[in-house]
Parts: C-alpha cells; structure tokens; sequence
C-alpha cells in the first residue's frame, strides 16, 4: 500500500518501498515466495546502508507481510515490525500454515478479509497484538486511512521519535 510509505515520508521518517522479483519494473522472476524473502532480507540491508544509526521499520502487506513474516521466521530483526493484511490462505495454493512471529509482533487485520480474517488471524497468532479494522476487506477500500494510521501509531510507538529529519 503506497498510502503506508507516503505517510511515513511526511512524519519525517525515511521510507523505502520495493516491489518484489519480477513483477512491476523489478528484474528477476517472481518465484511465488520461494525466493522472495530474500528480497526483503535486501531492501533491509539496503535501508540499514542508507541510516545505520537510525531505527528500522519493517512494514509487509498483504504478500509482502508473509515474506516479511518468513523474513522473521529465518532470524531476520528489526527495530519495529508491522504485518498488514497477513495472509492465511493463498487464492491458488489454499490455506497456508501460520508463521512462527516473535511474540509482540503488531498485525493490522481487515475485519473481512478474504485471505485471513480477523478471527482466524488472532486464533492462528496468538502472541501477536491484533489490530482490527471493522469491516474491512483484504484492500482496505474505504477504510485505507485507518489502516494507516495504525501502522504509522506503532512506529512513531516504537521509534519514540517524531522524525528523522535534522
């Protein structure tokens, strides 16, 4: 969601999106998730190259939440981790088995969403703090800035800084 790394420029924080191996103007091929967590494992050194003294965000959604949530799995770290719209079941392959997240982790669930509802999400990650947006879908249509606004809550919670701008 573009709207998530806009609000975060505008409180000053240095945001950094990528779209993943093959798709949109990224080279490489898309590999359904088998590889794919290797290009947050990127984007992260390469956030960390840009500000190594500065806290580090990490905010997945959707698909971008299960590999930032893989990203975890396999001993990834950040200063804050937000997963948005964390899917539990992938339209082609079925359900999908719930990550293993480091207890705490914030998670913005869409009440309604197709891919993992909001229930499913707190049953199935139950170490988790669970935000819920009420009535919402996967896309958060209508419902966007609230989303927003949760994530960019829990890092300006985390960071305990108002900006990185001098």
């Amino acid at each position: 969601m573009a709207q998530i790394a806009r609000a975060c420029a505008e409180r000053g924080w240095l945001a950094l999106r990528f779209n993943f191996r093959g798709t949109g103007d990224s080279a490489g091929e898309f590999t359904g998730g088998e590889r794919e967590v290797e290009d947050v494992d990127a984007a992260v050194r390469h956030g960390r190259s840009l500000a190594p003294a500065l806290p580090l965000g990490l905010v997945g959604y959707s698909f971008g939440a299960r590999m930032s949530a893989d990203w975890l799995e396999r001993g990834g770290r950040a200063d804050a981790v937000v997963l948005v719209a964390l899917p539990l079941r992938d339209p082609e392959q079925g359900p999908l088995p719930p990550p293993r997240l480091p207890a705490g982790t914030f998670v913005v669930a869409a009440e309604d969403d197709q891919f993992g509802k909001a229930d499913e999400l707190r049953a199935a990650l139950p170490d988790a703090r669970l935000a819920v947006v009420p009535d919402a879908e996967h896309f958060f249509i209508g419902k966007r800035d609230e989303a927003v606004r949760l994530v960019c809550d829990e890092l300006a919670r985390a960071f305990a800084v108002p900006s990185h701008l001098p």
